[in-house]
């Protein structure tokens, strides 16, 4: 599934995003494929030749809204490890590889 980053969802739904749920409840985590366009800078001397190539991010969604699309690298009872805030306009694609339920 390809995720459109105008309307956060390929049917034009904002995706779901993980939340704290109840105990008896296990918490269902997105792993997600981002590709986005970083900043980068050059450290010496050279001539102007700007460059968009893409990186690639691998992590689980937190949340996505028309500012920032922010992933993380694990998650522990309420709390994520390692977040990464992308700049929504960035993103190039994002893509689902596939929906995750957390251990009791």
């Amino acid at each position: 599934m390809v995720i459109d980053i105008n309307t956060h969802s390929s049917n034009g739904s904002r995706m779901d995003t993980a939340r704290p749920v109840g105990k008896k409840e296990k918490e269902k985590l997105t792993l997600v494929e981002c590709v986005w366009i970083d900043a980068y800078t050059e450290a010496s001397w050279s001539e102007y030749d700007a460059s968009s190539s893409e990186t690639k991010t691998y992590g689980l969604l937190v949340d996505q809204t028309d500012e920032w699309t922010t992933l993380a690298m694990s998650r522990d009872s309420s709390f994520w490890g390692n977040l990464w805030y992308i700049p929504t306009k960035n993103v190039v694609s994002l893509r689902e590889i596939e929906r995750v339920k957390t251990s009791d």
